[in-house]
């Protein structure tokens, strides 16, 4: 079974009713991927990046990955995303948390690249946490 998160975008008019929705970002993962995460990334090491221009509407992908050993890896959750925004990054880890940590420890080390809104993002949200 999957888990979908969706994030809409609302775009009001002058009254601030609402005229059109737009998604600007899907989170998911399956049961298997959950209780992998709990097992293998719950007070260890996850990995996270994003893969750009990977599709035909040039969303970007976010990955979030584990190694089990030294021979095999497990993707966590994905998301598609519109565009590379701090609160996209929130979102992304909010997700992750509610579906993979609420009951168990976080990850202890967080791997991301060079991406100074991911890097503020997970040093507030991990804050919060």
């Amino acid at each position: 079974m999957f888990i979908v998160w969706i994030w809409y975008f609302y775009t009001l008019n002058d009254a601030d009713v609402s005229i059109q929705k737009n998604i600007e970002q899907i989170f998911l993962l399956n049961n298997y991927q959950r209780e992998l995460s709990k097992r293998f990334i719950s007070n260890f090491m996850m990995k996270t990046d994003a893969i750009f221009n990977i599709n035909a509407l040039k969303m970007l992908l976010f990955v979030t990955v584990n190694v089990i050993n030294m021979t095999m890896i497990f993707s966590v959750c994905f998301s598609f995303v519109i565009s590379e925004f701090e609160e996209t990054f929130n979102f992304f880890i909010q997700c992750m948390h509610e579906e993979l940590f609420n009951d168990c420890l976080s990850s202890r080390v967080i791997i991301v690249n060079q991406s100074k809104r991911l890097t503020t993002s997970l040093f507030i949200s991990m804050l919060k946490i």
